[in-house]
């Protein structure tokens, strides 16, 4: 077997997305899978949408994601160069060849003419196909028209056939050239049209294997006649699922274009997003959801994807009805997140596994950003914060979220009557006395420092129940909201010890006050 080369070409002409993300990585895994080659081809053609800044928009998400390519963009390689750009002259050969073979044709109608037989198509319920009426012109007429400055574009002469695809996906997909017409290789600005120069590139970069949206299924017949017309050899073909929507419906451009850098910025780790794209439309042998990309590498077959859509389940899409989450800030986003979604499991999953050095130098930005930390005290070494960090990472669905639990440890305590008053603990008539009994068992701990130990406290507790003739919940979560102003949180000892005798008198003074007040 021939080594196996994947590749991965955006256009430069916006954010990558998650349709485009995904891609990327089912070309990455199934390379690596197998022992072959990834190659970063950027197809920036458009030279209207294209842009400098969605270039490097699109190398910087690839790099956060961590798909390393063997040729490309910064990295090189034996058949660049690896942008449309700049191969202008190698399409211009080839076209010229299917010309001079008389398997392409100049054709010079016009955008308008054009565009008004299409309309006249529509309008009789009818697909439009191009009418070929440049189709038989004379080497004269051609002459003729050229010297006269027309504009003319450059068409593929389809011959009337079957094609028939073999997809390792979606299985064998036959195509009636009669649908699909003369169609254009060669644009009237002279690049080249993406159903031609994507067949020239991926030949001259010997691809094996063409990996994709099922989207570009419509595309693949066209660009298997122009492997035909110069005789080379068609590469494997696999249309992966579309995806959609916790709706059931197609991702519109704008629910589905958040740039992936925005889940970056969410605080979703590359490790947890790859493992949740995986699974868009894959599935492990043996149904593990979980997974590290180095699993992944090993077990990726593009042959175990599915042809049915897979469920992008991250936003709530009637919550963000009407909004363009393309745009939308980072804080948007957090509101139209659904708590649940498996992406949020995976990457709890994922947080939990990091090692702990690793783990705190990826969230010390998060933790800089949220401000409640002072600066100084923002560090690797700071043993206060890095246990606070590691204790709390169970809850942490995203690395965003610590900034929801750093004001307890480092903000004053304020607490309101309205967030405790319909609580049973905070309406029971042994709130204050397990209170205040609480209070002076803290008290009595550790009078030359601030420091709790767990296992105190845990005795605390047990001592307040007895005296009070208390356990089980109305024990636990009374003393839990009298000393913490929560109902949830980390196991009450572990809390209470990371804030701290002086802070946790604070708590317990501050909900006794209130309970009394009127």
């Amino acid at each position: 077997m021939s080594e196996v080369r994947t590749r991965f070409a955006p256009s430069p002409t916006g954010f990558l997305h998650v349709g485009g993300a995904r891609t990327a990585l089912f070309n990455y895994l199934y390379a690596r899978a197998q022992k072959g080659k990834f190659i970063l081809r950027i197809e920036d053609t458009d030279q209207v949408r294209s842009t400098e800044e969605s270039y490097h928009q699109v190398l910087d998400s690839l790099k956060w994601l961590g798909y390393e390519w063997d040729e490309g963009p910064e990295v090189g390689g034996p058949y660049g160069p690896y942008r449309q750009s700049e191969r202008l002259d190698l399409f211009k050969k080839y076209s010229e060849q299917l010309i001079a073979e008389k398997k392409a044709y100049p054709c010079f109608c016009s955008a308008d003419e054009l565009e008004r037989k299409k309309k006249q198509r529509e309008a009789m319920g009818l697909p439009y196909v191009y009418d070929g009426k440049c189709r038989n012109l004379t080497a004269e007429e051609v002459a003729e028209k050229k010297a006269q400055g027309v504009e003319h574009t450059v068409r593929f002469r389809t011959p009337a056939k079957e094609v028939v695809v073999e997809d390792m996906v979606q299985g064998t997909v036959r195509f009636d050239t009669a649908l699909i017409g003369d169609f254009i290789i060669v644009k009237s600005d002279g690049f080249a049209s993406y159903n031609y120069a994507v067949v020239i590139d991926d030949y001259l970069m010997k691809i094996s294997h063409v990996i994709r949206g099922v989207g570009h299924l419509s595309n693949t017949p066209r660009q298997v006649l122009v492997y035909e017309a110069f005789g080379w050899q068609v590469p494997a073909w696999a249309h992966v699922s579309e995806i959609v929507g916790s709706d059931h419906k197609k991702l519109s451009k704008r629910h589905g274009a958040t740039p992936i850098t925005a889940f970056r910025d969410l605080g979703y780790t590359a490790r947890a997003f790859n493992n949740y794209m995986a699974l868009l439309g894959w599935s492990s042998p043996d149904g593990r959801e979980y997974m590290p990309i180095a699993e992944q590498k090993t077990l990726f077959d593009v042959a175990r994807c599915s042809k049915s859509p897979a469920m992008f389940d991250v936003f709530d899409l009637q919550k963000a009805a009407d909004v363009d989450l393309a745009q939308a800030t980072i804080a948007e986003l957090e509101t139209y997140l659904f708590a649940k979604s498996k992406l949020n499991w995976l990457s709890n999953q994922h947080i939990r596994a990091t090692p702990d050095d690793d783990f705190v130098r990826e969230i010390l930005p998060f933790v800089k950003a949220s401000g409640f930390v002072p600066e100084a005290e923002c560090r690797e070494d700071n043993e206060r914060l890095r246990e606070i960090l590691l204790s709390l990472r169970v809850y942490l669905d995203t690395l965003g979220q610590i900034r929801n639990y750093l004001p307890d440890f480092y903000q004053p305590f304020a607490p309101q009557k309205s967030d405790y008053v319909s609580s049973e603990y905070f309406t029971s008539e042994k709130f204050t006395s397990l209170a205040v009994a609480f209070q002076r068992h803290i008290e009595q701990m550790n009078a030359t420092s601030d420091t709790l130990n767990p296992d105190a406290i845990k005795e605390a507790l047990n001592l307040v129940g007895k005296e009070t003739d208390t356990k089980g919940k109305p024990l636990f979560m009374t003393l839990r909201l009298a000393s913490t102003g929560r109902l949830e949180g980390l196991e009450l000892p572990v809390y209470l010890s990371l804030l701290g005798k002086a802070r946790v008198l604070d708590r317990l003074a501050k909900m006794v006050a209130l309970k009394g007040a009127p």
